[in-house]
């Protein structure tokens, strides 16, 4: 018998998809309560009607539901994130700088999302920095339907070199990050870039500057003039300033809003 979306799934708390690590990536999926579509039985249209009794035909809600599942699972979310999202219990901030990110990103979700100001996360390992990056990117793609994309911003560049070297793809991979609405780009400054590295990452971020795209991101550097990396060992004396070139970390100032994250590395407790 199939459970009503409206009575309370245990498996999905009647948000209709579950995700799931499904390899390398994160998978989300139908609940198993909304297939068939109790509304629709998957034809995907309903009829409504209104208080005069006027009715006509509308797309059902689980049309937009197979797209958003679609969508998050072209987003290449990190399988081992698929189920964080910013909000407690998922996300215990265990300083004031991880709580004024979270209360930042819970305040984001409450707005439309897309061409707002994005955020820069700063600090060293195991502070959430990811945790908060893809739970932001979990809930604007399955809850408010925006397109997303997570990438690694090492594995970027390694992926753009291996396609210009191959001649061919890389073309299309840099017009893919340059133009979706919502960019997570983790570990900037993972790299130094230096020559084809730089020009590439300044292409990325300066179409996206030009169309107002929203960015967030994480680093592991801090801004210059605090100088060096944010765990207390004081790891790398770069700034994300030096790891990126000042043009790049210019319009990034002007993208984001940054937050310096401090606290224990929960990785290791």
């Amino acid at each position: 018998m199939t459970a009503n979306l409206s009575t309370g799934c245990n498996n999905c708390q009647d948000l209709g998809y579950t995700t799931r690590r499904g390899g390398r990536w994160a998978e989300a999926a139908l609940c198993e309560c909304g297939s068939p579509c109790p509304a629709c039985q998957d034809e995907g249209r309903v009829i409504d009607r209104d208080d005069q009794g006027r009715t006509w035909v509308k797309p059902c809600e689980c049309v937009s539901r197979r797209k958003r599942i679609a969508q998050f699972n072209r987003a290449r979310v990190p399988a081992a994130y698929h189920d964080k999202n910013v909000e407690y219990p998922s996300f215990q901030p265990a300083t004031r700088s991880q709580a004024d990110a979270q209360r930042w990103l819970t305040q984001f979700q409450q707005r439309r999302g897309a061409g707002d100001r994005g955020i820069l996360m700063m600090g060293p390992p195991g502070v959430g920095k990811t945790h908060l990056l893809c739970g932001i990117i979990r809930f604007l793609v399955l809850e408010r339907g925006l397109e997303c994309r997570y990438v690694d911003s090492f594995q970027l560049l390694q992926e753009l070199k291996i396609a210009f070297d191959a001649g061919s793809g890389s073309t299309t991979l840099m017009d893919d990050i340059a133009s979706v609405s919502i960019l997570a780009l983790d570990e900037l400054g993972k790299t130094r870039t230096t020559g084809w590295q730089r020009e590439v990452l300044d292409q990325i971020v300066s179409r996206r500057y030009d169309q107002g795209l929203t960015t967030f991101l994480t680093s592991n550097y801090n801004l210059p003039d605090e100088g060096g990396g944010l765990d207390g060992s004081k790891f790398s004396r770069d700034s994300l300033c030096d790891r990126v070139g000042p043009r790049i970390f210019s319009r990034l100032m002007e993208m984001c809003r940054t937050f310096e994250l401090d606290g224990d590395d929960v990785r290791l407790a």
